[in-house]
């Protein structure tokens, strides 16, 4: 039976939403996805042969536009950036039960909000037309009969933010493999700059890097309930401390920009479920579902549904999704103050919306490819692409390319 195309819809689902990680700087989508999503991917790891090596290439094409970010420094309330991210992932087996991994992100960005914002704070000149991030995590992973521990370690630079991680997660199969339950810690050390005087503008002043700190947790299981069915489930819990507050996020009060003031701790939490089932060889889907509350007042739902389909005798795979996500906003919310508050926000990614997803993406596998007398096996192409809407004028856009091999 073909129902191993089950783990492919999960796989093929991680793949498309992995440009979570580009749009961290512009539209800050919840930190609690990503870290579900890697507690998935590490649920289906499988170990390769001994001494085998996995490439895989992604390349992301990212675009955002609005006119009504009301936290947008010049009044302006565009929000339009573009971002281009190519990513690389490698993981190398060394022993029969140990392999190491590592992943580089190297991505660059144009944004007229950032430009203006850095023209007027003195950062260079007339402001960077163009930014960039480099970013790294190397880790490995060593199985000991039902168990598996990983660990890791990593990094992201740009010019008004910074961060080192470490991670280590730990991870036990049970009921001849049918049920899997894993616990993940992270830990991040971040740095960041942040707005100090707005009061003379177009002029502004951004302090010199303050210290940020954020813990996560993950408790993950899946259960295989048939041939045909899997089901999972999942608890994220983050607590960020210090200096919450966004570089590119400002309040107008009486008609004056101010600094954005928020809370110095924020706990957040998450709760996942879902259900994976192949129909029959050849078709299968899932559908998820997500509650996201906080300490500041925020709650979230997020249902998404994607059908997987074969057309090519198991080589290549067509997936399909819709995704709809609903939230409040933080208590500290408004598009403008007339008076200036203990705490006071007007970032977009905090009011009340609703946001409505359709994404595709084909998958193709193919042969054994000899080049140069290398034989490069298990070859994977993946192509997809993603559109959006949100209540709150901002749409978004996003195609991703990538090409895995092992050898």
């Amino acid at each position: 039976m073909k129902y191993v195309h089950l783990e492919k819809v999960l796989l093929v689902e991680v793949l498309l939403l992995e440009v979570v990680v580009v749009v961290t700087k512009f539209k800050k989508t919840l930190f609690t996805l990503l870290l579900l999503l890697v507690s998935i991917r590490s649920s289906f790891a499988e170990m390769l042969e001994e001494g085998k090596t996995k490439f895989k290439l992604l390349f992301n094409v990212y675009h955002q536009n609005s006119d009504d970010g009301n936290q947008v420094f010049d009044n302006s309330g565009k929000e339009e950036a573009n971002v281009v991210e190519p990513m690389l992932f490698v993981e190398h087996q060394i022993t029969e039960d140990t392999a190491i991994n590592a992943h580089f992100v190297f991505d660059f960005w144009t944004a007229a909000s950032d430009t203006k914002l850095d023209g007027a704070t003195g950062a260079s000149g007339p402001g960077r037309k163009e930014q960039s991030r480099i970013s790294g995590n190397l880790g490995v992973r060593k199985e000991m009969g039902d168990w598996e521990l990983s660990g890791g370690v990593g990094f992201s630079s740009e010019y008004d933010y910074r961060s080192f991680n470490g991670s280590i997660g730990i991870q036990r199969s049970m009921a001849k493999d049918n049920f899997t339950i894993g616990l993940s810690l992270q830990y991040y050390k971040d740095e960041v700059m942040l707005f100090e005087d707005l009061s003379n503008p177009p002029t502004a002043k951004i302090s010199e890097f303050l210290p940020r700190d954020i813990f996560a947790a993950s408790l993950t299981a899946s259960q295989i309930i048939t041939r045909k069915d899997i089901v999972q489930a999942g608890l994220t819990y983050v607590n960020a401390n210090k200096n919450l507050e966004s570089t590119a996020s400002s309040v107008l009060v009486g008609g004056v920009r101010q600094a954005e003031v928020l809370p110095e701790t924020r706990n957040r939490y998450a709760l996942s479920s879902k259900w994976v089932h192949g129909f029959d060889d050849t078709m299968a889907m899932n559908l998820s579902y997500r509650y996201y509350f906080d300490q500041w007042d925020l709650d979230a739902h997020t249902i998404r549904l994607a059908f997987l389909k074969e057309i090519n005798d198991d080589e290549d795979f067509f997936e399909v999704a819709l995704r709809f996500h609903n939230q409040s906003s933080v208590e500290y919310y408004a598009d403008s103050f007339d008076t200036a508050k203990e705490f006071m926000t007007s970032d977009s990614d905090l009011e009340d919306f609703s946001s409505y997803e359709l994404s595709t993406m084909l998958t193709s596998h193919y042969d054994t490819q000899t080049i140069y007398g290398i034989d490069f096996e298990e070859m994977v192409w993946n192509n997809g692409i993603t559109a959006a809407k949100r209540s709150n004028g901002l749409i978004y856009a996003y195609i991703q390319s990538s090409i895995g091999f092992q050898f």
